[in-house]
């Protein structure tokens, strides 16, 4: 029997993602351009290693799991969970474990589980919602491979599809902000258009600068996210990964970032990383810098807005800057391609 700490990061995310943000397997799957079943597949090896050794089968526990996740859609699959659990001791043993496994992920109450009679029980109340964990992603605790070196793969597969759901979480948390600078820049003229559009009087990029992240009090209007771009980098040394979502809030676009395993930011010499709108280094546009830089977690986090003419450039880009009014783009550090627009 596991806790949620020591799940693998991909299994553990997923939870994040249906229990805290109420995403349903479907809608997971399309944020991550990944399949359906692999979502699933994912949340019930989690559910099942949460929960304590049982004779239960495999398909019950299934079943339990899209119960209590809330992933049934059919009132009548609900019907059938719920007599499973209100008829079989095992079950609903086991799934009242599990339940209080995992009420600190929850967003709020879980599925009752019938008591033998079939009266409803509350299962344990739910604590605020928890966050991610940032540690680096764990291997799959699915079934084992035929072979060390598909155990391998597999191994290698989980990590990245890990960090990639722990970015999407990330990016689902920052992304309000963006509707914050969309309001703001609709009332505001031509030149603020871009994202974090203050330009910088120092001499280096590393103290202030342009800057794509901004706070303050959000609009009631919620941003829709109309696209998701994976960013990678250009050499295949690097270990940096992230995701960008382009959101929609009616008049204005704008971006969310997120990125991981990136080097820390210089001070000696000064350097700062910058988002640009990429055709070709003499075809391009800055959105700002990123402010805070990144410190020793490797962690890349902003936000801001789009400007009109986003449709122009077909790649969205993050570089190195030395300069703090680059003329060009720098060194290439992440980069995909720019949809949604």
């Amino acid at each position: 029997m596991s806790s949620l700490d020591s799940l693998p990061q991909d299994q553990r995310a997923v939870l994040q993602l249906v229990l805290s943000r109420g995403r349903s397997y479907d809608q997971i799957a399309q944020l991550l351009k990944i399949n359906p079943s692999s979502v699933r597949e994912r949340a019930h090896t989690a559910l099942s290693a949460l929960g304590p050794e049982t004779e239960v089968s495999e398909e019950n526990r299934g079943r339990i799991a899209d119960y209590l996740l809330g992933q049934l859609s059919e009132p009548s699959e609900v019907d059938e969970a719920r007599s499973l659990l209100a008829h079989s001791p095992g079950e609903r043993a086991w799934a009242r474990v599990v339940a209080s496994e995992l009420a600190p992920l929850a967003g709020g109450a879980l599925p009752e589980i019938p008591t033998e009679a079939g009266a409803p029980q509350p299962a344990a109340p739910a604590p605020a919602p928890a966050v991610a964990a940032s540690a680096p992603a764990a291997a799959d605790g699915g079934q084992p491979a035929g072979s060390e070196g598909e155990a391998a793969d597999r191994r290698r597969r989980s990590s990245r599809l890990g960090g990639i759901i722990v970015l999407a979480i990330a990016v689902i948390v920052i992304a309000g902000v963006v509707v914050y600078v969309l309001t703001k820049n609709n009332n505001s003229s031509p030149k603020h258009q871009a994202a974090a559009s203050a330009s910088s009087t120092t001499s280096t990029p590393a103290a202030s600068g342009s800057s794509t992240t901004s706070s303050g009090s959000s609009s009631t209007t919620p941003a829709k996210v109309v696209a998701q771009i994976n960013l990678t980098p250009p050499h295949t040394g690097s270990k940096a990964v992230g995701i960008a979502e382009v959101l929609d809030e009616g008049a204005s676009q704008g971006v969310a970032i997120v990125a991981q395993n990136v080097p820390p930011n210089s001070k000696k010499p000064p350097n700062a990383y910058a988002v640009w709108l990429y055709n070709s280094p003499t075809d391009a546009k800055i959105l700002g810098f990123v402010n805070p830089g990144v410190g020793s977690n490797g962690r890349l986090s902003t936000a801001g807005a789009l400007p009109s003419d986003a449709k122009h450039y077909k790649n969205l880009i993050i570089t190195v800057e030395t300069n703090a009014k680059p003329k060009t783009p720098g060194t290439i550090i992440l980069q995909g391609t720019l949809t949604g627009l």
